[in-house]
């Protein structure tokens, strides 16, 4: 996504395009057959390069297509349409999982799709000529930030099971990521051309967007992560644990445009400001759910809160505001693909701190509820004498007693994790408005 301005100056828009949907479909079709883990894993980095570049490059064309007049408005329904994503994307694959369909088919399907897409884009764009030009890319900067998200994201995916700062591999990728980080702060601080520049981060209002911003979407992602587990965990299917993704779309008619209507013309904090209190109160409402209730989640205020989720959808343009007031004209543009870049880093370390968070939890609860409740309770001597009427002998009995055990812990701890978020999207509300706005 970020060598995209790069690769259309270079090599053009329609070439760039086409060749990165070329190494989707080899990509995916490698993915697809392939038995091998490591060469899957390998493969997977490509073709998160060429869907990032695709998704910049199909908006770079279309732009081509519309005077510059008109570009607010062919960036406001490319954001819309990617938005969708969000909430279709979950449910359809329920559904593919619903009717047994193998995960090397979700790569298959894919490869049709890019196959039918490049044909349909070289049919109508073979003919455009882009204007191309030879430009110096930071390669030792983009080598260096790559090495140290990569380091942090391994870090957080496998420090649980890794047993954190005790493990030798933990500490050795923790090492290289803080190494990298500082050598890219003080390679990026001599270049003339940084790919990221972080003087950025010496303008208040960039610290602040892209610091809240990223701590935002990184939360809602791991939300949605332990949302959908939670409801698998009580046994529902995949299709129905995505189903309360999809209210969110409600709000994607009117307030994406809306924000992208008044941050461009006025104040953008109370826009930010109001999305983050709707998260705030969609998290707040879903810690307070009657989960053991069989069917309840469907049934209780779950049309509101999941519309309030759509507040996700309002914060981009208020976020890309607040963070180029202050550029100059020629930085405004650069500052938001740097607040994407890290937006999209944020998603990756999202649902791992989350998790960690929901495991630590489930825990504590667990003991809570041992404690509590233990064998020689009587409401736990009769439940369990009430199973061994029922023909279970004693392990059997015992083992259902602990499944029990189990699910309940996990969703209480489902519920701290949720309040967790509350709570800090309620500080964000607030800390947002710390940020300085000129009249308009």
């Amino acid at each position: 996504m970020f060598l995209s301005p790069w690769l259309s100056t270079v090599y053009g828009k329609v070439r760039s395009l086409l060749g990165a949907i070329v190494i989707l479909i080899l990509s995916n079709f490698i993915l697809a057959l392939t038995t091998d883990f490591y060469l899957f894993l390998f493969f997977r980095f490509p073709l998160g390069l060429a869907a990032g570049a695709v998704m910049m490059l199909c908006q770079y064309v279309l732009m081509d297509f519309y005077p510059i007049s008109k570009w607010p408005f062919v960036t406001t329904l490319f954001g819309f349409l990617l938005l969708t994503t969000f909430g279709f994307g979950p449910p359809f694959g329920g559904v593919l999982q619903e009717y047994r369909w193998n995960w090397r088919d979700y790569f298959l399907i894919n490869l049709l799709l890019h196959t039918i897409l490049f044909w349909v884009l070289f049919v109508f764009l073979r003919k455009k000529n882009d204007t191309t030009r030879r430009v110096p890319l930071d390669w030792i900067g983009l080598s260096l930030l790559t090495t140290c998200f990569f380091s942090f994201q391994i870090v957080v995916s496998r420090g649980q099971d890794e047993d954190w700062y005790n493990s030798f591999f933990i500490n050795c990728f923790f090492f290289l990521g803080v190494s990298s980080l500082i050598y890219f702060i003080v390679w990026e601080l001599g270049e003339k051309k940084p790919f990221f520049d972080v003087r950025h981060f010496l303008k208040p209002n960039f610290s602040i967007a892209n610091l809240l911003g990223p701590i935002s979407f990184g939360l809602l992602y791991g939300a949605f992560s332990v949302l959908i587990g939670a409801l698998q965990q009580l046994g529902y299917t995949s299709f129905l644990s995505s189903l309360p993704l999809l209210p969110m779309l409600f709000c994607l008619p009117f307030l994406y445009p809306l924000s992208v209507f008044l941050s461009n013309r006025s104040d953008p904090r109370p826009v930010a400001s109001l999305c983050f209190a709707m998260l705030s109160l969609f998290c707040y409402m879903t810690s307070n759910y009657d989960f053991f209730n069989r069917r309840s989640f469907f049934i209780q205020t779950i049309l509101l809160s999941q519309i309030l989720l759509g507040g996700m959808v309002g914060l981009l343009p208020a976020i890309n505001r607040i963070s180029i007031e202050g550029l100059s004209q020629r930085n405004q543009q650069k500052a938001i693909n740097e607040g994407i870049l890290l937006r999209t880093f944020s998603f990756s370390i999202g649902g791992g701190l989350l998790g960690t968070l929901l495991e630590h939890r489930t825990a504590f609860q667990q003991v809570c509820l041992v404690e509590t409740r233990s064998l020689f309770d009587p409401q736990v001597v009769e439940f369990l004498q009430r199973l061994r009427d029922w023909g279970l002998d004693s392990m059997q009995a015992l083992k259902v007693y602990g499944n029990l055990v189990s699910q309940r812990s996990y969703i209480l701890a489902v519920d701290d994790t949720f309040r967790f978020c509350a709570i800090l999207y309620l500080f964000i509300t607030f800390l947002i408005w710390f940020a300085k706005i000129k009249k308009t």
